[in-house]
């Protein structure tokens, strides 16, 4: 069972995190070029085909990779996930509008025993938990950094959509709660248009 949970595991981190697929590379000359990529680490590794040799790319000369295929596609981008980040890191785009919603995206481990089952027990041996989770975060074009809306979720969501009155009134009366997020997002980017309601 352990070795059925880890393959699973396994599987889900390489399609999160890395697996060369048709991609599309987005230079910061505002060039870009179609091949086969994945990103790993923070950065990205492309080729144009694949005879080529694979490359390494960071936010110095791309901003960014699309995946597609299969009818969909999947966009990244190098973002500043705060001012005090030296770095940007890559995300995932999951709205453009007045805001751009972005998600990183990450996988957990913890241990586990039962409390059930006495701690010199032989049969209760820790098993480990893996948790998929995901932090979001927004920015206007004009923005350098991006805000994290998932830390002090009510707090800084307040602050950020402070220019919609009828988004904040929703908030402060939990019609929209942390778990909306997303849609949260697509709200503001709806209904919206980023200057004061009269």
């Amino acid at each position: 069972m352990k070795k059925i949970i880890i393959l699973i595991i396994v599987s889900l981190s390489a399609n999160l995190f890395g697996q060369e697929r048709e991609a599309t590379i987005l230079f910061n000359d505002s060039t870009s070029v179609k091949g086969f990529g994945e990103i790993k680490k923070e950065k990205i590794y492309f080729r144009v085909s694949l005879d080529d040799k694979i490359t390494e790319w960071n936010y110095d000369m791309a901003y960014g990779l699309i995946f597609s295929g299969y009818g969909f596609s999947e966009k990244y981008l190098y973002i500043k996930p705060d001012k005090y980040s030296k770095k940007p890191i890559i995300m995932e785009v999951l709205e453009e509008g007045n805001v751009n919603l972005y998600r990183k995206s990450f996988i957990t481990e913890r241990t586990y025993k039962d409390p059930t089952k006495s701690l010199t027990d032989i049969n209760n041996r820790k098993t480990f938990v893996y948790d998929f989770e995901s932090t979001y975060y927004v920015k206007r074009k004009n923005e350098s950094n991006a805000t994290d809306l998932s830390f002090s979720f009510k707090t800084n969501s307040v602050k950020y959509f402070s220019d919609c009155k009828i988004l904040v009134e929703k908030i402060n009366k939990k019609e929209f709660k942390k778990d909306n997020i997303i849609e949260i997002v697509y709200y503001y980017n709806d209904y919206c248009d980023g200057e004061e309601e009269n």
